[in-house]
C-alpha cells in the first residue's frame, strides 16, 4: 500500500472532510422541493458564520448572557447536543437566579393550550404527545430530544411558549415574520425577563428573524439588548481543525452580539439528518446500513494502512427495526442457548453487537458512534480472523482489547466521542452510595462494575493483572468490567497516537494480532496502559 506523508491528524481531517462532501451531497439530494429564495436564505446565514472574531471562554458567553433580554439560539432538531446545549444555558442562567421565557420553534402557536395544560400538570404526557401530534409534523419521534426542556420549565415553574405561527408550506420569511410577531406578544407579555429562543440555525442570520423582529418593536418602544448563539458551523470547525484547536475550543466570537458554540463535528450532525431521512417508521434500509458499516470499516482501514479481505462482501447488518436474524441463530447447532440469550441481552441493553464467525452485525442504533465501533470489531475480524476458546483470564483481556480498538475505531471517526474514565466511575459510585438502601435494582450492577472497573485501576498502576477472578464467570459483570475498561483505554490510545506517544504502524499491529499465546493479552494489555501512560485528555464538558 502507498505510504502516506500525511500525519494522523491529517489523514483524519482529509477523511472527514470527504464523508462531510459525501454528506453534504446526500442531504442535498433529500430536498425535492425548494423554494425559489431558499438559495439567498442558505446564503445570509453562511455569509454570517465565515469568520470569527476571537476564541473565548465559555464565561465571557454566560456574561453576555446576563446581559441580553433577547437571545436566540440555533437548533440543528435532528442533533440531540443541539438541544442539550441550549439546556445547559438554561441551567446556567437559572443558576444565576435570572428570570427568563423559552420560546420555541418546534411547535405550532395553536397547541400553546395544550403546553399549558402540560406543564401545569392538567393533562398527561401522553395525552399532551397525542394532542400536540408531534410526530406527523416532524415525521420522527423528536420528542426525547425535547422533552428535557419541558421538564425544566415545568419543575421551575418557567413560562414556555410555541412560537410558530405560519400555515403550513409557507416560506422561510413567512416564518420569521410570524416568529417575529410571537416574540413580540410574549415580550411586551414579560418586558422585564429575558426571552430565549431555540429556532433552527438557518433563522439566526441578521437578515432573518433578528431583523423582522426589530422592525415590528414601535417608535415608542426601546431596541432590546439581543444574542444570537450559532452551533456547529463547519465552515468554523474547518478553520479550527487547520489550527489544530477543534478538540479544545467550545465556543468563539462573531461579534459582540454573536458567538457560535462546538459541540459536535460536522459529520456527525451530518448523519444525525441523514439517520432521520431513513427512519420511516423506525425502519432502516437494510442496504444503507450495511454500506454505512463498511464504508466506515474502509475509512478506518486506510487510515491506518489496512486492507478489507474479500470476507466482507458476506457481511450483514441488522438493525432495531429487523431482528430476524435471532430466528436464524437459534436453529444454528454452534449456537447455544447460553449464547443466544447473551445476544439477547445485549440487544435489549441497547447495544450494538458483532458476531464475527456469521459475519453479522446488529446496529443497537444507527448513530455514527454505533456504527463506526462496529465496524472496526469488524475489521479487527477481517484482519486477525475468527476469536476462539481461551482461558478466563485470557478471554478478559482479549475482550478489553477489542473494546478498545472498537472505541478507538469510532474515535477515528468522531474525536469527539467521550466515554468515562476514572474519576468519572469515582462519582458514580459516590452518587449511588449516597441512595443508599434506595439503589434501583437495575443500578446496583452498574455500581458493581464502577467498582470493579476501579479496582483494576488500581492495579495497573503497580503494572499488575488479574488471574482469578469471580467477574470471569458472570456474563454482565464480565461484559460490563472489559467494556467499561477497553472504552477507557481506547479513548486514551487515540491521544496517544495523535500526541505522538504510539505509532499508526503499532495500532495496525493490535488489529492483526490475535493474541493466541496464552497470557499474551493480558500482556498486550500492560503494554498499551504504559505507553499510554501521562497521555493528556481533552477537557470533558
Amino acid at each position: 500500500m502507498r505510504k502516506s506523508n500525511l500525519s494522523p491528524r491529517e489523514e483524519l481531517l482529509k477523511i472527514q472532510r470527504q464523508i462531510f462532501l459525501q454528506n453534504k451531497k446526500r442531504i442535498e439530494d433529500s430536498v425535492f422541493v425548494r423554494e425559489k429564495s431558499f438559495e439567498t436564505y442558505q446564503k445570509n446565514y453562511f455569509k454570517r458564520l465565515k469568520n470569527y472574531q476571537k476564541v473565548v471562554d465559555i464565561e465571557t458567553l454566560e456574561s453576555a448572557l446576563q446581559k441580553a433580554q433577547l437571545i436566540y439560539v440555533g437548533d440543528y432538531h435532528t442533533n440531540k447536543q443541539s438541544q442539550r446545549t441550549f439546556l445547559r444555558l438554561l441551567k446556567r442562567l437559572k443558576k444565576k437566579k435570572a428570570s427568563f421565557v423559552i420560546a420555541l420553534e418546534l411547535l405550532h402557536a395553536r397547541y400553546q393550550k395544550q403546553i399549558e395544560a402540560y406543564l401545569q400538570d392538567k393533562i398527561s404526557e401522553e395525552l399532551f404527545l397525542k394532542q400536540i401530534q408531534l410526530k406527523k409534523r416532524w415525521y420522527i419521534d423528536l420528542w426525547p430530544h425535547f422533552a428535557p426542556l419541558f421538564h425544566f420549565a415545568k419543575h421551575h415553574q418557567v413560562s414556555l411558549y410555541a412560537i410558530e405561527a405560519a400555515p403550513e408550506n409557507s416560506s422561510l420569511r413567512q416564518r420569521d415574520e410570524e416568529m417575529a410577531g410571537q416574540l413580540l406578544k410574549i415580550h411586551r407579555q414579560y418586558p422585564k425577563q429575558k426571552i430565549l429562543v431555540l429556532v433552527g440555525d438557518l433563522h439566526l442570520a441578521p437578515e432573518h428573524l433578528p431583523h423582522e423582529f426589530e422592525k415590528l418593536l414601535s417608535a415608542e418602544e426601546k431596541p432590546l439588548e439581543t444574542l444570537s448563539i450559532y452551533q456547529n458551523s463547519a465552515d468554523i470547525y474547518w478553520k479550527l481543525a487547520e489550527q489544530k484547536k477543534e478538540e479544545k475550543i467550545e465556543v468563539v466570537q462573531l461579534d459582540e452580539r454573536s458567538f457560535c458554540m462546538l459541540n459536535t463535528p460536522p459529520i456527525v450532525w451530518q448523519q444525525s439528518y441523514l439517520n432521520w431521512l431513513e427512519q420511516e417508521g423506525d425502519e432502516i434500509e437494510f442496504v444503507d446500513a450495511r454500506s454505512q458499516v463498511l464504508s466506515l470499516a474502509g475509512r478506518i482501514a486506510r487510515f491506518l494502512g489496512l486492507k478489507l479481505s474479500s470476507a466482507k462482501d458476506d457481511l450483514e447488518v441488522y438493525t432495531c427495526g429487523d431482528l430476524s436474524f435471532l430466528e436464524r441463530l437459534k436453529k444454528e447447532e454452534d449456537f447455544s442457548a447460553k449464547e443466544i440469550t447473551q445476544i439477547k441481552q445485549q440487544i435489549l441493553a441497547s447495544e450494538s453487537y458483532t458476531i464475527p464467525r456469521k459475519k453479522i452485525i446488529y446496529l443497537g442504533s444507527l448513530s455514527l458512534n454505533h456504527a463506526a465501533e462496529e465496524a472496526a470489531h469488524f475489521l479487527k475480524y477481517l484482519c486477525s480472523g475468527e476469536e476462539f476458546e481461551r482461558d478466563s483470564a485470557d478471554a478478559f483481556y482479549a475482550n478489553i482489547l477489542h473494546e478498545t480498538l472498537g472505541f478507538f475505531g469510532s474515535k477515528i471517526i468522531n474525536h469527539k466521542r467521550k466515554c468515562m474514565q476514572g474519576g468519572d466511575y469515582k462519582k458514580l459510585i459516590q452518587y449511588l452510595r449516597k441512595l443508599g438502601g434506595n439503589i434501583p435494582r437495575e443500578r446496583q450492577l452498574e455500581l458493581e462494575i464502577a467498582r470493579l472497573i476501579l479496582q483494576h485501576i488500581q492495579l495497573e498502576k503497580k503494572d499488575l493483572t488479574i488471574s482469578e477472578h469471580s467477574l470471569f464467570k458472570k456474563h454482565l459483570l464480565f461484559f460490563g468490567v472489559t467494556h467499561g475498561l477497553g472504552y477507557r483505554l481506547g479513548d486514551k490510545l487515540y491521544y496517544a497516537m495523535m500526541q505522538g506517544k504510539i505509532s499508526k504502524s503499532q495500532i495496525r499491529e493490535l488489529f492483526v494480532d490475535p493474541f493466541r499465546h496464552s497470557g499474551q493479552a493480558a500482556e498486550v494489555y500492560r503494554w498499551l496502559i504504559r505507553k499510554v501512560e501521562g497521555v493528556k485528555l481533552p477537557k470533558r464538558v
